[in-house]
């Protein structure tokens, strides 16, 4: 006798327990637990939804055939109706009546995959530009080709079910096969199994070659690759601007310092050197860049021509005093939450008379009343410990990470042999001659009392003239569109855009920015609030705003939270 075939959405509480067939579409991720042998997975036809169960023997056995339905699947299915009030299934008893049917995949460019290709499965081919877990048994893969960019979700039911995937790294050329999907309208495309993901021996190119003379403001967005010679080299708070000609036109090469820190080479970067840089391009208050993301987006063609000295006897002059060796550098890490601290809700402070910059502020007309003096040896952060609370010394490194409180600012230094924080209170920061680059990246030098605070090391300067910046730092974070932020949770990104609206809150204050593709509230301490400079501006609609910060999630919304005064700029 045939089974009868149900519609889903016809399912009522007198069929419960019925033997029933139904068909339709996968339409999410499966779900497997390895401990119990339980597989599921739902099944939906133009009538309604159901999740479809297969129990430990069941689902073995489909395992060992290999031969479980997958996201986009159609599937012609036969078991027994489970109604409950609140939920409606259908458990497998015998795995041959399951019926799979898997699409042949569309070559597809990535720029071609739309909201309206979900479950459409596609072949795409790109190269591995980033890899990260948001969180614990997700793992997305940035795919890009020369048309645009795409995620790849991997969840852990796919390891789990069929073993680990190849050993990707970003630059990797890889082919995907796979059925897209969306992340809240956004297309992505998820990984069915490990062997749909092949590593190419052929580089897949991201980026069209052109002329920088055939680069213009329509190419914005846009991934170029050009050649030129370097003639200018202009280092910034955030990274090195390169001026590249190529004979007849000129561009600016932005690199980003996190970008810097991890080239094979940067000492080749000089004037003189003929490079090719792969990357989006950009307009910046009229000049045209192009951005590369990631090292390997940046090669030396040819170096720059070395001139030949004439050798001449030296003459000394005098002693030279050493100077302490420089720290090992260190690249930058994610800064912190900032610590929440007592609600102090105060209105817009008037315009701070210090100047918003993020380049080295220049000679002062009058000398800060304390210099220290250079044959101070700096201690190795590694050899400080408790024993040694009170006494004062000097330690240098590296920035790495920056945080605030109430009653001022932490910033962490490494110098290779060790970490410490280096805890400056609001009156000594705001005395500090080098607080404009006293960011991620600088090197600094400072002076202090050696401290502990919930067993953390840290050391105390007493005014702003112990802390001196030797190599400056910035707020070095990628630029991301606002639309595009859920990406990147707890992250540190630069947005830029205007003022829609400020709000007041405990402690500080919401300042919502919105650019074209969308709005993100900016949450910034009362502390952090009073020290940027032409800060009234953040009251007005329509002032133009750049804000480093951490990506954060509270109460389910999105918000932005900079940490350092100079972490937030008013433009305009």
């Amino acid at each position: 006798m045939a089974v009868p075939t149900l519609e889903i959405g016809q399912a009522n509480a007198m069929m419960n327990l019925a033997y029933v067939r139904v068909t339709g579409r996968v339409t999410r991720s499966p779900i497997y637990d390895p401990t119990t042998g339980y597989f599921s997975f739902w099944l939906a036809d133009d009538s309604g939804e159901l999740r479809v169960a297969a129990y430990r023997n069941e689902a073995r056995e489909l395992i060992s055939e290999a031969r479980l339905p997958a996201l986009g699947d159609w599937v012609a299915v036969e078991g027994t109706l489970r109604v409950r009030e609140d939920a409606l299934g259908l458990t497998l008893n015998v795995p041959s009546k399951l019926q799979i049917h898997r699409s042949t995949p569309i070559d597809r460019a990535i720029r071609e995959i739309s909201a309206a290709d979900q479950f459409v499965r596609v072949r795409v081919q790109g190269q591995v530009r980033a890899i990260r877990a948001p969180y614990p048994g997700l793992t997305l893969i940035a795919l890009r080709d020369g048309t645009g960019e795409i995620e790849l979700a991997v969840t852990e039911v796919i390891t789990a079910l069929w073993g680990d995937l190849p050993d990707l790294f970003a630059g990797q050329s890889v082919e995907v096969v796979a059925p897209v999907s969306l992340y809240k309208e956004t297309p992505q495309l998820s990984l069915v199994h490990p062997a749909d993901l092949t590593l190419l021996d052929t580089p897949v190119a991201i980026a069209a070659e052109a002329h920088i003379n055939q680069v213009s403001p329509t190419n914005a967005g846009e991934w170029l690759a050009v050649s030129g010679r370097v003639i200018r080299v202009e280092p910034f708070s955030a990274g090195v601007r390169y001026t590249l000609d190529d004979g007849g036109e000129q561009i600016t090469l932005l690199l980003w310092q996190s970008v810097f820190d991890q080239l094979s080479d940067p000492h080749a970067l000089v004037v003189g050197a003929t490079v090719r840089v792969q990357g989006e391009v950009a307009e910046y208050r009229g000049e045209l860049e192009i951005v590369p993301e990631l090292p390997t987006d940046v090669s030396v063609l040819a170096a720059a021509p070395v001139a030949t000295p004439t050798a001449k006897p030296l003459t000394p002059t005098g002693t030279a005093t050493p100077l302490p060796p420089s720290p090992t550098p260190i690249p930058p890490t994610p800064i912190g939450t900032a610590a929440p601290f007592p609600p102090s809700p105060t209105p817009l402070p008037p315009t701070p008379t210090r100047a918003a910059t993020f380049t080295p502020p220049p000679a002062p007309t009058q000398a800060p009343a304390h210099t220290p003096t250079l044959f101070v040896v700096s201690v190795p952060i590694g050899e400080l410990n408790s024993g040694r609370t009170g006494e004062e010394v000097t330690v240098s490194g590296q920035v790495v990470n920056t945080a605030s409180f109430s009653k001022g600012f932490k910033f962490t230094l490494d110098d290779g042999s060790g970490q410490i924080t280096l805890l400056m209170w609001q009156d000594v920061y705001d005395d500090c001659w080098d607080a404009p680059v006293l960011n991620v990246g600088a090197t600094v030098r400072a002076t202090g009392q050696v401290g502990e605070f919930e067993g953390e090391l840290q050391i105390e300067p007493s005014f702003g003239g112990d802390v001196k910046v030797t190599a400056p730092g910035g707020p070095f974070a990628p630029l991301r569109e606002i639309g595009a932020l859920s990406h990147y949770l707890g992250q540190r990104v630069t947005i830029e855009g205007q003022v829609v609206r400020t709000a007041g809150s405990g402690g500080g204050v919401a300042v919502f920015v919105g650019d074209a593709t969308g709005e993100v509230a900016v949450f910034i301490w009362n502390n952090v609030l009073e020290r940027i400079a032409r800060n009234t501006g953040l009251s007005a609609p329509g002032t133009l705003v750049r804000v480093v910060g951490v990506v954060q999630e509270y109460r389910s919304n999105l918000q932005l939270v900079p940490v350092l005064p100079y972490d937030v700029q008013v433009l305009q």
